[in-house]
């Protein structure tokens, strides 16, 4: 799926999880590390003066509070720690192409996962895709889990604030899981209204250059370790592929004879589980195969193709429409979700300017520090 590179519940599971693991054994009634006050208003408001419910963007009717962006934003700078190893907080000003610095991409990027939140929301509603009753009482016995292992409602707050999230804001983002898992089985299921047909699929596939072909292949390097032939055997391939072509082109019936000389003689070892040949779009198979086949005319036949792994003869066949359909159902339903994600247009508030970038991280992190400190054995929790 798209959702946010498809990574959602894992962003949610681990961001709990994780604290879970480092800070249970701070969350004793004993040793409360923020006020009341704090957990109320929350980073947001603390950071930079926006009430952390405030509506800063909206999609339609749908609203995102200040307190998403800050949340998507500690988020964004922790992928990108984690996998390039930038230190946001020292690197703000870096130049990340394009005449941006790090702290506009964080920015901007921060924003789009909000506007995919909200474009996901705004289609389950067009649509009335909902969640379960099974799916309500799974989130459910979810927070009454982190309630349990945080130690009650102050430590779970305790750790939501952490996240730059209150209680309603990280019951919505878990929910968005839900919804769009709701929303690809309906897009998945017949009838719907999601639901394409197998003509606009077939249309689909056809534009992004899905082809069928069948090849018979005399294999010019040795199969186990496709290292290459000597020269008198590959020579001797060579000879038979031209007596095969040869007996194709004499044929009335070459095509009927094509699958009789490829159950035969072809030395492709996926034969057995294409017996009718594949099914596949550009970059699937080896240039050389790749352009002999689109040249083809259905129901042609190539003269000799060489590749790397020997002499083919192919025939190109009619698009097999099942195939086709099945192999880019899903790409088809990432398009759809993609198209409606860049029409999609955001009316950001004028608050939204006042949610720097550099004065929320800095926050999240120092709320986040207390989970380096030692405990009362000396040792530190794990991060």
């Amino acid at each position: 799926m798209l959702w946010k590179d498809r990574l959602m519940s894992a962003v949610l599971a681990l961001a709990m999880t994780a604290a879970v693991s480092a800070a249970v054994w701070r969350l004793s009634p004993e040793q409360p590390r923020f006020t009341p006050d704090q957990l109320d208003t929350g980073i947001t408001f603390e950071a930079t003066g926006v009430p952390s419910g405030e509506i800063i963007a909206t999609l339609g009717d749908n609203g995102a509070e200040a307190e998403l962006y800050t949340f998507w934003l500690g988020n964004e700078c922790a992928n990108l720690k984690g996998a390039y190893g930038i230190d946001v907080a020292e690197n703000w000003d870096m130049d990340f192409g394009e005449g941006k610095t790090l702290k506009d991409y964080v920015s901007e990027d921060t924003m789009t996962a909000i506007k995919q939140q909200l474009v996901l929301e705004n289609l389950c509603e067009t649509y009335g895709v909902a969640l379960s009753d099974e799916d309500e009482a799974e989130l459910a016995a979810q927070r009454a889990s982190y309630v349990e292992e945080f130690g009650g409602e102050e430590g779970y707050l305790t750790e939501l604030y952490k996240l730059g999230i209150s209680d309603g804001s990280f019951t919505r983002l878990s929910r968005t899981n839900y919804l769009y898992s709701a929303l690809y089985q309906a897009y998945r299921t017949p009838g719907s209204a999601l639901c394409p047909s197998d003509d606009v699929l077939r249309a689909y596939a056809v534009g992004k250059g899905w082809i069928t072909a069948d090849h018979l292949l005399l294999m010019t390097v040795d199969p186990a370790t496709y290292t290459p032939l000597d020269e008198e055997t590959k020579a001797a391939k060579r000879a038979q592929a031209e007596e095969l072509l040869a007996q194709l082109r004499a044929s009335d019936d070459p095509k009927a004879l094509f699958a009789q000389l490829a159950d035969e003689y072809s030395e492709d070892t996926g034969r057995a589980f294409y017996p009718e040949g594949y099914t596949f779009t550009h970059g699937t198979m080896v240039e050389a195969f790749d352009a002999a086949a689109r040249a083809l005319g259905e129901g042609e036949i190539s003269d000799l193709v060489e590749t790397e792994y020997g002499w083919h003869i192919i025939l190109r066949k009619p698009l097999n429409v099942a195939e086709a359909v099945e192999s880019v159902r899903e790409e088809y339903f990432d398009a759809f979700f993609l198209g409606e994600l860049e029409r999609a247009e955001l009316t950001v508030s004028p608050a939204a300017a006042s949610l720097d970038a550099a004065a929320l991280y800095d926050a999240l992190r120092a709320a986040q520090a207390e989970d380096d400190a030692p405990d009362a054995s000396g040792e530190t929790a794990a991060p």
